[in-house]
């Protein structure tokens, strides 16, 4: 490593534990005080910090559907603060054009597309239906791209031609401002039918066209990753009979030893697995996958699941020179898969802070990590391990780097 690269490095590592310190803070005042103390430093980051409290500017949505389905953030809390150098050196009002987006997953997606194509749906589509009417005003914000990134594990003409019809009852659903009802199903099919699969058939042709580019690769590089730390961790548990505070150190040697990361969410979520607490549903689906009849498909299938609060993450990166006139930018899902909701409800973050030159975002959680992992290894173990988090490795962190093409966010 020559001294340049040492200095970057260095650079690097201190602008980090700033960002770090003001992450960690205990509230959104705190960290205001923490930035602009430092806001020299500070002049390429971001923080979107969330607090507890509704007093923040931006509002959060925080909703449990029914027994498995949430409508929420990656945020903890019910409010956020935007801070950068302009805003905390600034002395009077300063505005922010923000925006936002409802992500649909595939099983929110199912819902509306039988509501919107079928003469008579069941009792039960309709009591999903019911369920998604709970988001309120967030029902004009929908957006299918989750979808369509889900969907890309099994691209093929049957997953197009069903792609095609969810994502034209999304958008007409979300251009109606009406409820998710039988009665605006038959106005669907009635009204708006042909000009929404018009608008849903260009659209996916436009995707192909970046899937045939590439813009995508990102995306499966890194799910190809959370796969093989799910792997890994089944391979740990089932192959030794050794404690399990063992097992999760040797998981935190695999990702920095041979995959040259450090994934902190999946970390805590393989915790939960390799501890046996049973305390998510993904935890115990994959606790009993030796009598699963397809445990790879079971992995990836949860890989993806893991993955999504990864891409919301990702998509607070919004940056000016993707979108002009979006200052920030805050994803929300709408999933009714229960693991999902697990995975997002256990990782709540207290912060992303996002790096506007190389538009990478790192996620704060709200319960510190280090001190989550110290009481779970204990602290001989942690000894051993806490070279792994050094500045001379802290540049194997895993951030965000896959590409999302920013046109498609709807902002508000």
């Amino acid at each position: 490593m020559t001294k340049a690269t040492e200095g970057t490095l260095s650079q690097q590592f201190s602008e980090q534990r700033l960002v770090q310190e003001i992450c960690s803070a205990s509230n959104a005042l705190e960290a205001h005080r923490r930035f602009e103390k430092n806001v020299a430093a500070l002049a390429d980051w971001q923080i979107i910090f969330a607090e507890e409290s509704d007093a923040g500017s931006i509002k959060l949505l925080d909703k449990a559907l029914g027994s498995s389905g949430v409508a929420t953030s990656v945020f903890r809390g019910r409010s956020l603060w935007l801070m950068d150098a302009p805003f905390v050196s600034q002395s009077g009002p300063m505005g922010f054009h923000g925006g936002s987006a409802m992500f649909v997953d595939s099983n929110a997606a199912s819902y509306i597309r039988k509501i919107a194509y079928q003469d008579d749906p069941s009792p039960e589509v309709l009591n999903w239906a019911h369920l998604i009417n709970e988001i309120g005003p967030r029902l004009q914000q929908l957006n299918p791209y989750l979808y369509l990134w889900e969907s890309l594990r099994f691209w093929n003409g049957a997953t197009v031609a069903r792609c095609t019809e969810s994502i034209a009852a999304i958008h007409a659903l979300s251009s109606s401002g009406s409820k998710l009802t039988a009665e605006w199903g038959r106005r669907y099919r009635a009204v708006f039918r042909q000009s929404a699969e018009n608008f849903a058939t260009g659209l996916i042709a436009e995707f192909e066209r970046e899937l045939r580019a590439g813009l995508f690769a990102g995306l499966e590089d890194q799910l190809d990753l959370v796969e093989a730390v799910l792997v890994r961790s089944q391979i740990i548990e089932l192959s030794s009979n050794r404690a399990k505070e063992h097992k999760l150190a040797q998981l935190v040697a695999y990702m920095h030893e041979e995959l040259s990361t450090m994934m902190l969410r999946e970390l805590i979520v393989c915790g939960d697995i390799l501890r046996r607490s049973n305390g998510s549903r993904i935890s115990k689906k994959l606790n009993s996958i030796q009598n699963h009849g397809n445990p790879l498909a079971l992995v990836r299938n949860c890989a993806w699941d893991m993955y999504i609060p990864r891409a919301l993450d990702a998509l607070t990166s919004a940056t000016p020179d993707q979108a002009p006139h979006v200052d920030f930018y805050v994803a929300e899902v709408l999933s009714f898969d229960g693991d999902v909701s697990d995975i997002i409800n256990t990782t709540k973050l207290r912060a992303i802070a996002v790096h506007r030159p190389s538009k990478k975002s790192f996620p704060f959680f709200d319960n510190d990590v280090a001190e989550w992992l110290g009481n779970r290894v204990g602290p001989k173990r942690m000894d051993a391990l806490s070279d792994y988090f050094s500045p001379v490795d802290f540049h194997g962190v895993l951030t965000h780097r896959f590409h999302l093409n920013l046109t498609h966010l709807e902002t508000a």
